[in-house]
């Protein structure tokens, strides 16, 4: 092997030095072809693997110092971006901060808005509350209610509406300063009001066109519609109010003082044609005790066509109110039943009316009290001496609700008007009444038929609502009632008194008188026939009182009976006597108006039949 010269040995020293690796050239720039070794005697040994190995460095010594370069440049990069990193980082956090402070701010904005919103219906309510629109000031200054009185319903209204809304925001400054033209608008409608609610009503206090003034038309189409005008009044001004309330009672009092007075005159002047006697029981004259047995007598059928007086709805003419002028026929003749009647119902609905058009005109106007009856309320006052129906009007009477004590002060208000009203007109009625009544009642039947009527008026103010009047009612039922038991005591005296002469006791008895069997069947018809027409005016809650005379009646007659037959000395004739009278009461006691389903009547049927088959029984033994 060939050995290098110093050359050489320099050159392997520098390759072999610490420095040596594919970065590291020979100092003369030149690549051995091969790579030298040494070997243990200190001489240089070429390794051919090692030395491709370098040749394959040395060869690519251009690509890794471009690696070089790239990684270095790469460093300087990803120093460059981590500084810019910590540089966004900082950025970052400042914006973070910056957004945290927009969202506070915005939240604060929020709720300002949330707050001025709900200040805005406040604000929005002051605006329109102090803003006075030009059509009111225009209307109440420079009209009056007489010219144009929708627009003066309008304004009246809204006045009102701005004056409370005055009163509730008095402290703030815009209310003070429109303070000053509402009490001048207030001053203005307070003057104009009064004398034009005044003149609506005028037509009533006119002697010549009082009574042809239709009350009803008056109250429903111009004082109700002007019933805001009163309530304004009512509210702002009482003592204006009262003399709008004064002006009107007096009207309707002379009214309807005036059209009672002339309607009971003329209704009296007819009862006068008639005068009725009240027929005992048992008192029997010669013609009626000639009466066909079996047939109902003229008199007990027209007391029986008597008893539809007693119902308030009658069919065909026969139901018809009396009207004043038919006085002016002479010869027009009704019952005492037909002119109560008529003049009950004429009272009724006017007086129903009334009430009802004086609680919602008159009524407290700050609470809802009125309202509660426009719903059921329809027009029913009539003149006297026009046709009258009864149940046209209805209202219910209002019951306890939170505004009870209003409501209840409202009623009271109300009553005494209407008795302001009525009061004069009442006592017409009363008077006539009372001409009915005493010192000539009528008999048993039509009294009962009148207290029968009166119940179910009472029932129909009841209905209505027409508190102040049931009073009025009652205590002409009342008074009826004694009148009724003393005519029953009468006919028991008079049947008891007819039995003692039929047994011989008394004058008659002692002047040889006798009682003639047709009188006995007479006083059996009369009997049946006012059973049965006390049946049919009974009422439940008043049968004890009602049958108790009855009953009495009943033994007086069974003990006539008994007496008139024990003078028949054929038994078999006496039985059939007896089988005769039982059978002319059985005959109509079923015939008559009475229900044959009634217990009390059923009772009768039973108690007779079992009489008149043992006297049947016994005329073949």
């Amino acid at each position: 092997m060939p050995t290098r010269g110093v050359g050489d040995l320099a050159e392997v020293d520098a390759l072999s030095s610490p420095g040596a690796g594919p970065s590291r050239l020979p100092a003369n720039g030149a690549l051995p072809l091969t790579s030298p070794a040494v070997n243990g005697d200190g001489s240089w040994v070429e390794d051919e693997a090692e030395l491709r190995d370098r040749e394959l460095f040395l060869r690519r010594r251009k690509d890794y110092l471009e690696l070089e370069q790239s990684v270095e440049s790469s460093n300087k990069l990803l120093s460059s971006l981590a500084t810019y990193i910590s540089t966004f980082q900082n950025d970052l956090s400042a914006v973070s901060g910056q957004i945290s402070d927009l969202q506070q701010r915005s939240s604060e904005i929020e709720s300002q808005l949330q707050g001025r919103k709900k200040l805005l219906p406040k604000l929005y309510n002051v605006v329109s509350e102090v803003t006075l629109p030009p059509s009111l000031v225009l209307t109440i200054r420079d009209t009056t209610p007489a010219q144009n009185s929708d627009l003066w319903l309008s304004a009246v209204i809204q006045l009102e509406e701005k004056m409370t809304a005055m009163d509730t925001g008095a402290k703030i400054k815009a209310y003070q300063e429109t303070q000053q033209i509402i009490d001048g608008l207030r001053l203005r409608a307070l003057t104009q009001l009064p004398p034009f609610l005044l003149s609506l009503i005028r037509p009533l206090r006119s002697a010549s066109t009082g009574l042809s003034t239709n009350l009803a038309v008056l109250q429903t189409s111009l004082l109700l519609k002007y019933q805001p005008f009163y309530a304004f009044l009512f509210r702002q001004s009482p003592r204006l109010a009262k003399q709008v309330e004064r002006g009107y009672v007096n009207a309707a009092r002379a009214y309807y003082e005036t059209g009672m007075r002339r309607y009971a005159r003329a209704l009296g002047q007819i009862k006068a044609r008639t005068t009725e006697k009240s027929e005992m029981i048992g008192v029997v004259s010669s013609d009626a005790a000639q009466a066909v047995l079996n047939k109902t007598p003229p008199g007990v059928q027209q007391a029986y066509d008597r008893l539809r007086y007693a119902d308030l709805d009658i069919e065909g003419e026969s139901g018809a109110v009396v009207l004043a002028y038919m006085v002016d026929d002479k010869a027009f003749r009704v019952p005492v039943e037909a002119l109560f009647r008529s003049l009950m119902l004429v009272l009724v609905d006017n007086a129903s009316a009334e009430f009802t058009f004086i609680v919602r005109f008159f009524a407290r106007s700050s609470s809802t009290f009125s309202s509660r009856l426009d719903d059921t309320w329809s027009p029913a006052a009539i003149p006297p001496d026009a046709a009258s129906e009864a149940g046209r009007s209805q209202t219910g009477t209002p019951g306890a609700q939170p505004g009870a004590a209003e409501t209840n002060e409202g009623i009271k208000d109300a009553e005494r008007i209407w008795h302001e009203v009525f009061d004069s007109a009442l006592e017409y009625v009363s008077g006539f009444f009372n001409s009915v009544t005493t010192p000539s009642p009528p008999p048993a039947i039509p009294l009962l038929t009148l207290i029968r009527l009166n119940d179910r008026l009472i029932s129909i103010c009841d209905s209505r609502g027409t508190l102040p009047l049931l009073p009025f009612l009652q205590a002409q039922k009342m008074s009826m009632w004694p009148i009724y038991r003393r005519e029953m005591d009468q006919h028991v005296e008079s049947l008891k008194k007819l039995a003692d002469e039929a047994e011989g006791k008394g004058l008659a008895g002692f002047v040889g008188k006798g009682v003639k069997d047709g009188a006995v069947r007479q006083v059996a018809n009369r009997y049946a026939a006012l059973f049965s027409c006390v049946t049919a005016l009974s009422e439940e809650a008043e049968e004890t009182m009602i049958f108790s005379s009855m009953v009495r009646l009943r033994a007086e007659l069974v003990r006539l009976a008994q007496i008139q037959s024990n003078k028949i000395k054929s038994l078999p004739e006496r039985h059939s006597f007896l089988s005769s009278i039982y059978e002319t009461i059985l005959h109509e006691l079923v015939s008559g108006p009475g229900a044959t389903t009634h217990p009390r009547l059923q009772s009768e049927l039973s108690f007779f039949r079992t009489r008149e088959e043992e006297a049947r029984r016994r005329i073949s033994v």
